[in-house]
């Protein structure tokens, strides 16, 4: 699959940062996540808190 270059881009930098061996692995890594979260919200058991270092808090939505 040919991807535009930016998101290539960010997919590298993301693999690198997550030490990640291919893109392909942090395409699969991101594809759990995202299907964990979304079971966890969608079933009423959790919600997902982003807190900074300086303590502030958002929920994050996931549509």
């Amino acid at each position: 699959m040919k991807l535009p270059e930016r998101l290539r881009g960010r997919l590298d930098q993301m693999r690198a940062m997550s030490q990640a061996g291919t893109i392909t692995e942090v395409v699969k890594r991101a594809v759990v996540l995202y299907d964990v979260l979304l079971s966890a919200i969608r079933n009423g058991r959790a919600r997902v808190i982003l807190r900074s270092s300086d303590g502030t808090e958002r929920e994050l939505l996931i549509p």
